[in-house]
């Protein structure tokens, strides 16, 4: 196959390298979004409510759980604000909390995970044009092997992206949820 005059494809090593590329990407950029899951995982881990009341006066350290954060961040607003006098509201104050921590956490992982999973469909979406380069470019016989194969490429590499996409899609949804009860778990200190 011959473009612009210019390069000279061979479609059968077009064909297998297409698909080689548009998979190893999608794998890497897969994995990369469960490696951040699991640290996501790993920083909410469970605190008992007694345990976040005994260290919720205590400085945040980069070492903090997310409820335990969630703990000292509401403790240090309570007391900053009344050593001002200007108490808010209680439920203003959860909220608030709330609503600071939702985006510590999305900002550290979600949208770190959200993005890899967001890739994905491009990338095997180009595996799928890829094969079609050479379907419908290939001078040969419409019935060849080569353009079976690579009818192949652009149907499994799209499928493999998709269901990575949809895989990390719902580990996006469970931690959002954990992060919620990992939230409210960090509101329910006595202050």
């Amino acid at each position: 196959m011959e473009f612009m005059g210019i390069i000279t494809i061979d479609p059968a090593a077009f064909n297998v390298w297409s698909l080689r590329i548009s998979m190893s990407l999608t794998t890497i950029i897969f994995i990369l979004g469960c490696f951040l899951a699991l640290r996501a995982l790993l920083y909410m881990r469970s605190a008992d409510p007694a345990y976040l009341d005994r260290i919720k006066d205590q400085d945040m350290s980069p070492d903090d759980g997310f409820s335990e954060s969630v703990a000292k961040m509401l403790w240090s607003t309570v007391q900053t604000e009344e050593k001002e006098g200007n108490l808010a509201p209680k439920p203003f104050l959860h909220d608030a909390t709330r609503q600071v921590a939702e985006n510590m956490f999305h900002g550290k992982f979600i949208n770190k995970i959200s993005m890899c999973s967001n890739l994905l469909p491009p990338i095997g979406l180009w595996g799928t044009v890829a094969g079609m380069i050479v379907i419908f470019l290939y001078t040969g016989d419409p019935g060849n092997a080569l353009n079976k194969g690579a009818v192949g490429t652009k149907l499994w590499s799209t499928f493999l992206a998709l269901i990575y996409y949809v895989s990390l899609e719902g580990i996006t949804l469970l931690l959002v949820m954990r992060s919620r009860r990992c939230i409210d778990r960090g509101l329910s200190v006595k202050h």
